[in-house]
Formats: C-alpha cells, sequence, structure tokens
C-alpha cells in the first residue's frame, strides 16, 4: 500500500460523514494527536501495539466501517503484523563439539533480545504516559428530583456491562463482577477475555500499559500511569452516551 493511502481513505471517510476529530476523540476517549497522526500516518506519534489496533478499531466502529477490514489497511500501511514468539525444541542430535558452541551462541542471542525488547517496552511506556492522565474533578452534581422505583421487569433490560480485555504483553489481572471474582491469573500477549456484570465490574491489572480494554464496545484510556499495579471500578457512569455520526 503506498504511503497515504490509509490516511488518506480514514480522512475520506470520517470527512463524508460529516464527522470532526474532536466528535471522535469525545466519543472514543483518544487524543486529537493520536487521531490525526492515524490520518497523517505518523506513526512514531501514536503509542503503538495493540493500542494502535484499538484506536483503528474504534474510529471504524464510530464511522460505521467495517472493522477488520480497517485494521487490514492499517497493518499493511504501518507494517504492523502481530509477533508470537515461537520456541520449538531441536530434535535431531547435535555433535558434542558444535553443543557447546551453539549453547553459548543462544545465550547470548537470549541476551540481546532480552536487552532489547526491554529497551523497546521502555520507549513504548514513554509513549503511552503521554496518554493517560489523571482524571479532572468533576463538579459536584445539582440535586435531582427522586424518581420511581424500577420494577424488575424493567431492571432486567438494563443492557449489561461487558468488559473486553486484550493483552498486549504476558500480564496478570484480576476482575470481579458485581462483587464476585471471576478471574484472576495470566493472560499471554494476544489473548482475549471478556466478562459480564450487571452492576460493576472490578480490575486489577499488573501495569496498566499491558492490556487494552472495552467496556460495551467503548476503549477506555489505561487505568493508570506505566509501572505500577492499578485497580479501578468500572459501571454504566464510565461509559458515554452512543450516537455515531448521521
Amino acid at each position: 500500500m503506498a504511503k497515504g493511502s490509509f490516511g488518506e481513505t480514514l480522512k475520506r471517510e470520517r470527512e463524508m460523514r460529516g464527522v470532526s476529530l474532536d466528535e471522535i476523540a469525545a466519543a472514543t476517549r483518544i487524543s486529537t494527536r493520536f487521531l490525526h497522526a492515524l490520518e497523517n500516518e505518523q506513526w512514531e506519534k501514536l503509542p503503538g501495539g495493540v493500542f494502535n489496533r484499538g484506536f483503528v478499531r474504534a474510529v471504524a466502529r464510530y464511522l460505521g466501517m467495517d472493522e477488520e477490514a480497517l485494521i487490514a489497511e492499517y497493518a499493511l500501511a504501518a507494517h504492523d503484523q502481530p509477533q508470537v514468539a515461537v520456541w520449538a525444541e531441536k530434535t535431531h542430535a547435535v555433535k558434542s563439539g558444535r553443543r557447546g558452541r551453539l549453547a553459548a551462541l543462544a545465550t547470548l542471542l537470549l541476551a540481546a533480545v532480552g536487552a532489547g525488547g526491554w529497551l523497546l517496552w521502555q520507549h513504548y511506556a514513554e509513549r503511552i504516559r503521554a496518554w493517560w492522565s489523571p482524571p479532572a474533578p468533576q463538579p459536584a452534581a445539582a440535586p435531582v428530583a427522586p424518581v420511581a422505583e424500577t420494577s424488575p421487569t424493567a431492571a432486567g433490560a438494563v443492557e449489561r456491562l461487558e468488559l473486553k480485555i486484550e493483552a498486549g504483553r504476558d500480564t496478570t489481572v484480576a476482575v470481579m463482577a458485581d462483587g464476585q471474582s471471576l478471574f484472576e491469573g495470566l493472560l499471554r500477549a494476544g489473548q482475549v477475555q471478556r466478562f459480564e456484570a450487571r452492576e460493576q465490574l472490578q480490575v486489577t491489572v499488573h501495569d496498566p500499559t499491558d492490556v487494552l480494554l472495552e467496556l460495551n464496545g467503548q476503549m477506555l484510556p489505561p487505568l493508570g500511569p506505566p509501572g505500577a499495579p492499578a485497580t479501578a471500578t468500572l459501571t454504566r457512569a464510565d461509559l458515554k452516551p452512543t450516537g455515531g455520526p448521521h
């Protein structure tokens, strides 16, 4: 794909619907500077990894575009193909004289890969820091008139909370739904888990930059700054009013 094709397509589809970057930012919680970077294919200004794909998916969903098709176009334009480490044992015998040299070479290679991966992740985390910022204090809500109590039948019709967690790298996660533990353990890079609750979901992550969270299809910002465990309780108050472009 020629440079500019993805960004031009994304911008054209947005403008055809009469939608501004600010409107998409308000609905998806993606910073306008990241949206601008997508349309201009400035990949170096994006956080990278699972977050970039999350941005593309959220924008496609808001604009009513084919999510998988747009992600495929993005991956082709940005050369962003998921990388999965595959370790396989050699089954053939190795001469004893070569075994020592191969073992030493493998040790050096693993050390180099480990160091390179750590440096890459440090750089990646620095980009994420620019995305996360503590929420601004909200003004106190004005008193409202009491409302009639909701009947059990009406309550059953309330939309359930649906949480999607996608791991960008190996990490530990714990999830509780309405006070009950649903999951606590390891998520592998690329693994996706979904959870449901009636009223609230409590999520604890080892590092907020390890995972991408979607609540009822809406992408959420990281639960906190990189490098420290974070816990958050998610309710319907965390959902923005839906209503895509007309």
